[in-house]
């Protein structure tokens, strides 16, 4: 099964560019410069800010900290710009964990209600990967918390 879904919605974004644009216009340097102090490929960036490419998941947390602001932000489904890192920040596997503990549900329980596999679950916890940006939204929603939360990027849920 594949490990992004074919028909994502998540793919670009015309909001995302401008929202991007924006946030580059405020650091007062270029497309370029921007990615090098973001530690992203110049191509990366490029392809986000002049098409709305949605880059990876790990690179939108590369964006994310550089800027110290929420992924909610910066992909514009949220217009809140205040963001708390968490201290010490957790990890996907271990937040998702302690979430099932406290919702007191298990993966296959959660796994009929996504739009995925549940054997992407134990591959996310063994491989200590994230999913992609669909599903970590359908997961975030279905726990009733944010994606930045669902990441262990904040405690604010």
């Amino acid at each position: 099964m594949s490990r992004v879904p074919s028909d994502s919605q998540m793919k670009s974004s015309e909001l995302f560019k401008k929202r991007l644009n924006s946030l580059i216009a405020e650091q007062d340097c270029s497309i370029y410069e921007f990615a090098d102090r973001a530690k992203v490929s110049r191509g990366v960036v490029a392809r986000a800010a002049i098409h709305g490419i949605i880059p990876s998941v790990k690179l939108l947390i590369k964006i994310c900290d550089y800027l110290k602001i929420s992924l909610e932000y910066l992909l514009c489904l949220t217009d809140g710009k205040n963001f708390e890192p968490a201290n010490p920040p957790s990890a996907f596997h271990d937040r998702l964990d302690e979430l099932c503990f406290e919702y007191k549900v298990k993966y296959s329980q959660i796994g009929m209600r996504m739009p995925f596999s549940v054997n992407l679950f134990y591959d996310w916890r063994r491989a200590k990967t994230i999913p992609s940006l669909e599903y970590l939204m359908a997961i975030a929603k279905y726990f009733s918390v944010s994606v930045d939360y669902l990441l262990g990027r904040t405690d604010e849920r």
